[in-house]
């Protein structure tokens, strides 16, 4: 198999759960720079899951590129106002809580103005640049409430153009964006940018949030696959993301996407594959396993560091 090109690794290393499940071993529990060596010995390639709730600083992202080998790859998640998720203003940093936006009866930003969405990409961007060649992909991973249609495309396209010169990744959470005609406005738009369309495991549900198993190429550079786990009785019920995403991939689970990652390794030249089931240690052993099955072995080389 030629998987060379394919990156396999979690979404975050900080998760509380992986923490209490003792993946992480004591000497290194406690310590945060050790922690990300101790992960980056492991996996080739992480998701950045801290900064959809706060921008990073340079300093920060200046820190994760340094704690890394060279050829480790981040993949940050882009904060919720760019993907439309309510947002706390405390969340932001003090100028930006200045910038228009419509509340909702909560006090979340809701509806952020052109000028306050611009500012947040252009700090995450900031931030991010911080990471030179180890920046994979800003993933905008949008609200299960946004549907398909033209004013939704629209500002989705000027977001990607706003995030250039960096890539970017989709993930689409509202069953309408691969509806009978969508799905082709859909893959022409990331096309159009370059940017990775995200192919979803999600439980086998007719919830309209549940994507069904599309599998897009839309950029040459970049595939990208996102594993939630198959919970299905929790996927709506649950008030946490561990038990929405409490599940354990089968063997057999994991097989049904070798086939379709060879395939997006022939077609990209770099495929990502994050494991989204965080709860306990799940994602961590589900990774480690799919690189087992595409024969990666236990640990990666991809050169220096």
């Amino acid at each position: 198999m030629a998987t060379g090109g394919t990156r396999v690794g979690t979404a975050s290393w900080t998760d509380p759960e992986f923490l209490r499940a003792g993946w992480y071993p004591p000497e290194v529990k406690g310590d945060a720079a050790a922690r990300l060596r101790y992960y980056a010995e492991r996996f080739p390639m992480v998701e950045v899951n801290a900064s959809f709730y706060a921008l990073p600083r340079v300093r920060t992202v200046e820190a994760w590129r340094e704690r890394t080998p060279d050829a480790f790859r981040f993949h940050v998640k882009a904060h919720q106002i760019v993907s439309g998720h309510p947002c706390d203003p405390a969340r932001l940093p003090p100028p930006l809580r200045e910038l228009p936006a419509t509340l909702d009866a909560r006090g979340r930003i809701r509806r952020p103005s052109r000028e306050l969405r611009d500012a947040v990409i252009d700090s995450l961007l900031e931030a991010a640049s911080a990471l030179g060649p180890k920046l994979g992909a800003i993933l905008v991973q949008l609200p299960p409430f946004v549907t398909s249609g033209d004013e939704q495309r629209r500002e989705l396209g000027r977001i990607l153009a706003r995030l250039r010169p960096a890539r970017a990744a989709v993930e689409f959470r509202h069953r309408s964006w691969v509806s009978e005609g969508e799905r082709a406005r859909a893959v022409e738009l990331l096309a159009e940018n370059d940017a990775a369309w995200v192919c979803v495991d999600a439980p086998r549900t007719e919830a309209v949030s549940a994507m069904p198993p599309i599998v897009e190429c839309t950029s040459d550079a970049l595939a990208y696959v996102r594993l939630h786990g198959r919970n299905a009785a929790m996927w709506t019920k649950g008030r946490t993301v561990a038990e929405r995403y409490d599940h354990v991939y089968t063997d057999e689970e994991l097989r049904e996407w070798i086939e379709p990652t060879l395939d997006l390794a022939e077609r990209a030249q770099e495929v990502a594959v994050v494991f989204n089931n965080n709860a306990r240690d799940y994602a961590l052993q589900s990774a480690k396993r799919f690189r087992e099955l595409l024969g990666q072995g236990a640990n990666w080389q991809f050169g220096g560091g």
